[in-house]
């Protein structure tokens, strides 16, 4: 297909020819119509193979759609039908390409109202859109440090290609324009006719910008049923990529920043360049809203079957063969949710190659020179997790790059590389997901937050705290460290924020900084919000679920091992190490069945490197058990996670172990 080709006017013929073919199947046997739903399907077949350019010589199929078209019109004069007359594809002179900057101006980018037979054919084209536009994305930023890398060019090149085809095929003009514009100015770059200087860069990086908002425009309406309103940046954007094609300068009017200010971003891609593609294995697209109901409804199985097996426990020890059955049965179950809980994990890397791109944006705004680093991005959690954690990691990526690196000069001073540093590494560790934020900045500084800290009232003068508590005085809000105010962060909210979504995903954040060298904020968050393996404790009548992925062993202790330390409580010694004695009945207020540690169990938990025991009074088995909330007429209740539906049908509380370790320490 030449440039010169209009897309939109081959969009609405392919448009039209599908109108007759129904049309002429809409009416009753005739012979002469017969002729004309074959060419007319001919026809349309041709047009949608121009658009996507699947056709190696666009112009003879061209022509051979001019010749199925007169003889449709021949065909339809001897038939009692009335359709409207189709219209030849024209090609429309190379000035009035979509590229041209006054498109907009002459009403070509004006959007046709959404036909509802368009309507799925363009949800999947916003799915696969932001795909290509997010691996586009990934790849500017790689061909910033080698812009003569043709391979890169050709990748980013098909990502904009595909786009303006289904875009031009779906008759989206504004979507087809930009993306047209675009890629005229990277086929120029492949073809070595114009190098990729950094402002020609910015144009590109823009125009990904802008075909996001679009497609997130034409997301809202189709959902609403809305007209596609015209987006007032589009035509100074195409008239800027025309002059980059152009060999002109394509200055912006916004403040120019240094090139030196663009910060180096480099990927480790080890496993991710590994051959991980299934070849060969056939897919299917399925909502989420169903794969969601699917996971429910296996929760539900899951506690149906407990229920039975707890109901058949006594005849199933007296006829093996029902227990055999049972035992498959739960087997089968077990099976199945696994698969099911396996369907919704997906890769963290698209959260992290955001954050690539944010860094980007803020080391330019801020003159800085930064280095970025992705590690474990092929790292798998639950999909709900991954689009609630990217808010957090948005504050504290902005935060390690506004507060935590210094300016080049500062940091050449201080003996350091003038590029500073930021690793996002995520990794999976005992049952969770760890989401680290590293860099090399200043660190914090202790005796900044305290007095901070002090002047809004959140601790008394001379109060002693240890550094970790010290340092999750920032999570306060209003709480800022920052210098100045800036655009980017310096409220005191972010960190805040970061907390609050956090600990509503059942997760928490260590912070492990030195002044002078850098901070490190891990995020440790449960790999799915829907099941868990616990062990099931009984306290008194009351039943709690501990995760096994936190339990280290359990004992029944003697006399000598328990101890009270003064300032530090009752302890249980446990293989040379003396760890806190947490009463479970104390803490939630229940009558045990025996006061006396050895004559009860402990449960030795541990979080990352703190360790506690949990005395309980009996260990009634592992069980898999579904995830509910509490409700919001309790909420969060420090200690306790969730609740969780057991075989006889009673609810039991899933402790929260990090958060009654922290309750053991005060």
């Amino acid at each position: 297909m030449t440039e010169a080709e209009d897309l939109p006017a081959l969009a609405n013929l392919h448009e039209q020819l599908r109108g007759l073919l129904k049309t002429v199947d809409g009416q009753p046997n005739d012979p002469r119509l017969a002729g004309v739903s074959t060419t007319a399907a001919k026809a349309a077949r041709i047009v949608e193979q121009i658009i996507l350019r699947e056709t190696d010589d666009a112009k003879r199929a061209l022509e051979s759609v001019c010749e199925s078209i007169a003889q449709v019109q021949q065909l339809l004069s001897g038939a009692a039908i009335n359709v409207e007359p189709l219209a030849s594809p024209a090609a429309p002179a190379p000035e009035a390409s979509a590229a041209s900057p006054t498109a907009a101006a002459h009403g070509e980018l004006s959007e046709a109202d959404i036909k509802p037979d368009d309507l799925p054919l363009i949800a999947d084209f916003i799915a696969e859109a932001t795909g290509h536009l997010e691996s586009a994305e990934a790849e500017l930023l790689r061909l910033e440090d080698a812009p003569d890398n043709v391979d890169v060019i050709n990748a980013i090149f098909r990502s904009f290609h595909t786009v303006k085809g289904v875009a031009g095929f779906l008759n989206l003009r504004q979507i087809g324009a930009l993306a047209h514009a675009a890629e005229n100015l990277l086929d120029l770059a492949r073809k070595a006719d114009l190098s990729l200087t950094p402002s020609r860069l910015q144009c590109i990086f823009d125009s990904v910008d802008l075909l996001k908002s679009l497609i997130a425009a034409l997301d809202v309406a189709a959902k609403s049923g809305t007209a596609i309103a015209i987006e007032p940046a589009l035509p100074a954007l195409l008239k800027r990529l025309h002059a980059a094609v152009q060999h002109e300068s394509t200055a912006t009017p916004e403040v120019s920043v240094p090139t030196a200010a663009a910060p180096a971003v480099s990927t480790a891609k080890p496993e991710a360049e590994k051959s991980t593609t299934t070849n060969g294995d056939a897919t299917v697209k399925v909502s989420t809203t169903r794969l969601d109901t699917l996971i429910d409804m296996v929760g539900e199985l899951v506690i149906a079957q407990a229920m039975v097996t707890q109901d058949m426990v006594t005849v199933a020890s007296s006829n093996q063969r029902l227990g055999r059955n049972m035992s498959h049965l739960g087997k089968i179950t077990r099976e199945l949710q696994d698969l099911s809980m396996s369907m919704r994990m997906v890769p963290i890397q698209g959260v992290f190659q955001k954050m690539a791109r944010l860094v980007r944006d803020l080391a330019r705004k801020s003159s800085k020179s930064i280095d970025f680093e992705v590690v474990g991005a092929e790292t798998e959690l639950d999909r709900n997790l991954v689009e609630a954690i990217s808010d957090p990691l948005v504050h504290m990526v902005r935060n390690a790059a506004d507060h935590g690196i210094e300016m080049p000069d500062d940091r050449e001073r201080a003996g350091k590389n003038r590029n500073g540093r930021i690793q996002l590494r995520a990794y999976h560790q005992a049952g969770n997901i760890v989401i680290e934020i590293t860099d090399d900045g200043k660190g914090l500084n202790k005796a900044r937050i305290i007095k901070k800290a002090v002047d809004a009232g959140i601790i008394i003068e001379g109060q002693e705290l240890t550094e970790q508590e010290v340092f999750k005085l920032i999570f306060h809000p209003g709480l800022s460290t920052a210098e100045k105010i800036t655009e980017v962060s310096g409220r005191g909210v972010g960190m805040d924020v970061v907390r609050r979504n956090v600990e509503a995903l059942r997760g928490r954040i260590d912070i492990a900084s030195q002044e002078g060298h850098g901070s490190t904020f891990a995020i440790r968050l449960p790999l799915t919000l829907a099941v868990i393996d616990g062990l099931v404790t009984k306290v008194g009548p009351e039943r709690y679920i501990v995760p096994i992925t936190s339990i280290e062993q359990s004992l029944r202790p003697t006399a000598d091992q328990i101890s009270t330390v003064q300032g530090r409580g009752e302890m249980c010694m446990v293989r040379g190490a003396l760890l806190p004695l947490v009463r479970l009945h104390r803490l939630f207020n229940v009558t045990p069945r025996t006061d006396d540690p050895t004559q009860s169990l402990v449960v030795i938990v541990q979080d990352n490197s703190r360790r506690c025991c949990f005395m309980v009074d009996e260990l009634l088995g592992q069980q898999q058990v579904v995830i509910k909330s509490l409700g919001q007429s309790i909420g969060q209740v420090r200690g306790v996670s969730g609740g969780a539906i057991l075989g006889d049908g009673n609810v039991s509380l899933i402790l929260d172990v990090p958060g009654i370790i922290d309750v053991s320490k005060q």
